[in-house]
């Protein structure tokens, strides 16, 4: 059974090289934190919901004031013109009580925008109070994942430096 040109020797077995020896694989990085990462995730994402709805509200809030300012500058000049041209008493003594309703209209229109707009601060500090909370927890994912990373690579090196230190005294 004996191979030309292979020596075979009897003193110890032959082992495989301590280079072609498999190193254990790298242990997967876990983030202790993760579920309340994603809950942050979620919580973020609902508040820009939120806020997209309110800044909606706000927009029509302010077009429906808009308009309320438009028909009562209308009405004014409306009302310029027939005293201009020469008027009934009938029909100016129309355009007062029109007028205050749309003066009424107006103030309870700016109230509303008002709270449409403190609304939308309100929701825009919540999202960014949000969105600071969860990227504190990804800087803390990321410095862990780095530990984790030089943890590994330094094992690996001890393991390569073990097997060559082997590999040299069998020199």
């Amino acid at each position: 059974h004996r191979v030309p040109g292979v020596r075979w020797s009897r003193r110890r077995p032959l082992r495989p090289s301590p280079w072609m020896q498999s190193t254990p694989p790298m242990a997967m990085f876990h983030f202790r934190l993760e579920t309340l990462l994603n809950q942050r995730r979620h919580a973020e994402d609902a508040l820009q919901v939120q806020l997209a709805e309110a800044r909606l509200c706000l927009s029509a809030e302010q077009t429906a004031l808009r308009e309320s300012k438009r028909a009562h500058s209308q009405c004014m000049r409306d009302l310029h013109l027939k005293q201009q041209e020469g008027f009934r008493v009938d029909d100016i003594l129309l355009y007062y009580p029109y007028l205050d309703h749309l003066k009424q209209t107006i103030e309870e229109r700016s109230r509303r925008v008002a709270v449409a707009e403190r609304s939308v601060s309100q929701k825009r500090h919540a999202l960014i109070e949000a969105v600071k909370k969860r990227k504190i927890l990804e800087k803390l994912r990321e410095k862990q994942a780095r530990e984790h990373q030089r943890g590994e690579a330094a094992h690996e090196q001890r393991v390569h430096d073990e097997a060559a230190a082997q590999q040299h005294s069998r020199l």
